[in-house]
């Protein structure tokens, strides 16, 4: 049976000490495990959220992105340094959780575009970049997990392959790939033989619609989803990223209530795994 959670990008994209609430609200619900944004590194409160999750007794890892300002891809000597340096900052707070996972869109600012593929030299500067984080992050047995994510949100990383390419590019043994399925089926041909292609690689999972609300709810074949994940011997976390309103392009609600897809969602997975792990 697999441990499932659910990342605090549903309530918050900055979390602060007003948000150590959630960690309780959480477990509440029903979760394992509980996915932390760390966006803000100058300011994020790792002990007191320690202390939230040892008290109600969760398992966390984390998610990271890189900024305009801090992009580890960037043309620029010192925005790339700044990026570097912002980037261990998120990896000392994972490891004072006793995290040992972060991930995201971890390579290259999102949401920017230059109107082509990335150049060499932009995919160079930035897995030159990971090579010096992942091996800062395995000192601490910390994985960094690569995550490909749509062709509207970066021109990066967008399929499996490129995740694994980077991946491959980095080196090291804690790089690995994050797939989801909302981005999944916006890329892939086909999303079980995405998961499959990413093997033993695949270190990190998020379980999302394709419109990111309900999981069960659209077009995800989540059967298929649950066959693939079964079939290269997955034994992760499934992490839902639903977003409610108000960030990830979401402007209308996606359920009645953020408890309410979070219920909803852990349901109809749990029903799925059921049924995959009754076949043979």
């Amino acid at each position: 049976m697999y441990k499932y959670g659910i990342n605090l990008l549903l309530w918050t994209s900055s979390f602060t000490e007003k948000e150590l609430y959630l960690i309780k609200k959480v477990k509440e619900l029903g979760c394992d495990v509980v996915e932390i944004p760390i966006f803000n590194p100058e300011e994020f409160p790792s002990e007191l959220v320690k202390n939230e999750l040892e008290k109600y007794n969760l398992e966390a890892c984390v998610c990271y992105g890189c900024e305009i300002d801090s992009d580890i891809a960037s043309l620029d000597n010192n925005i790339r340094k700044r990026g570097i340096d912002r980037f261990k900052q998120a990896i000392d707070h994972t490891r004072t959780l006793g995290a040992n996972k972060i991930g995201g869109v971890v390579y290259k600012a999102g949401g920017i575009f230059t109107g082509s593929a990335p150049t060499e030299t932009e995919w160079n500067h930035s897995v030159n970049s990971m090579k010096d984080l992942a091996r800062y992050a395995n000192q601490f047995n910390i994985s960094i997990c690569v995550e490909q994510i749509n062709r509207y949100e970066t021109y990066f990383i967008n399929t499996t392959r490129d995740a694994l390419k980077y991946c491959l590019g980095v080196g090291g043994p804690n790089m690995l790939v994050l797939l989801d399925t909302h981005h999944l089926i916006l890329e892939e041909l086909n999303i079980h033989d995405a998961i499959v292609l990413a093997g033993k690689r695949l270190g990190h999972f998020h379980t999302s619609e394709n419109n990111r609300g309900i999981p069960g709810t659209g077009q995800v074949d989540w059967l298929n989803v649950y066959r693939a994940l079964k079939k290269i011997d997955y034994t992760g976390w499934l992490i839902i990223e639903s977003f409610y309103i108000g960030f990830g392009n979401v402007w209308k609600p996606l359920a009645n209530s953020p408890e309410q897809l979070i219920i909803q969602g852990l349901k109809n997975l749990k029903i799925v795994e059921k049924k995959i792990l009754k076949e043979n």
